[in-house]
This record gives structure tokens, sequence and C-alpha cells, in this order.
């Protein structure tokens, strides 16, 4: 679950890491960093998550990040909101993204319970937040950015 948590927060919110505050008029609104993640593996099941975020670049070094979280259980997709926010600090191609809060809710008015549940199951696999997290920028145009985490997974963030 560690590299999990890394490319979570890697994907929730790395697009609120892409700027400094002086390259912040080149980089500033709105990101999407879109990725599937393998959260456990029990048989032949797997438990997967499936984000799509939109991350709102601020200059000055804060962001704030909302968008889906699909569980998908076997064949039934769970939809989840999910919440962020915390700070970014970009050093040449190196992106430091602190995760101050993170936050996952109902994504619909069905099985509320059943996905509270979930939500207590995966939140209580989180670290201590504030959690800190850097990348490299690969390649860069002013509507795409391809990033890649410590573990060496690479993924593409589109300008909204």
């Amino acid at each position: 679950m560690k590299d999990s948590w890394r490319n979570l927060v890697l994907l929730v919110l790395v697009a609120g890491g892409l700027a400094t505050e002086a390259a912040s008029s080149d980089l500033a609104g709105y990101w999407s960093c879109p990725t599937t993640l393998q959260l456990a593996a029990v048989g032949q099941s797997e438990l997967t998550l499936q984000l799509n975020t939109r991350s709102h670049l601020r200059p000055g070094g804060r962001y704030e990040s909302a968008g889906d979280a699909i569980v998908h259980m076997g064949r039934w997709p769970l939809t989840l909101a999910a919440t962020s926010h915390g700070q970014w600090l970009r050093d040449q191609q190196d992106v430091t993204v602190t995760v101050e809060a993170l936050e996952l809710s109902p994504g619909s008015t069905l099985g509320v319970e059943l996905q509270r549940y979930l939500i207590q199951q995966i939140t209580s696999l989180f670290p201590e937040l504030p959690h800190t997290q850097t990348t490299r920028i690969l390649a860069e145009t002013p509507t795409r950015l391809l990033l890649e985490d410590a573990s060496g997974e690479q993924y593409t963030c589109s300008r909204l």
C-alpha cells in the first residue's frame, strides 16, 4: 500500500505542484491527471482505484484538487468523491507536493453505508498528514506534462 499511497498522492495532487511562484503564470490554471492504482489483490480479484482529478494551481504555492475516485471491486464500480489541498514547490524539474488534507466521501446516494465503510478502510492505510512527495517533470508543453515518480511510474497531466 505504501507504493499505492505514493502514487495516489502523486496523481491526486501532482497537478497542484506543477509550477513555482516565478513560473506560475505559465502553468497557473486547471489540470487533470487521470490514473488507475491497484490497492490490493486477493486471489484472482484486485481492488483498484481509478482517479480523475482536477487541480487548481494557484500562484503563491497553494493548490486545491477535486475529482472522482472509482473503486473497482471485481465487476462493481463504486464512485467516491476525492478532495485535497496543500502546497507545491517547483525546483527546476523537481516538483514537491505537500498534502495537508485529503478526504474521500460518498460519490452517490446509492450504497452510502458501503461507501463510508470502504472509505474507512482506505483512509486507515494513509500515512499521517501532512505528507510530502517529490516527482520529476520529464517533458513539458503549455498543455501537457509528463511526470515520473520515484519508482519510475510515468503519468501525463493535461490542461483543462
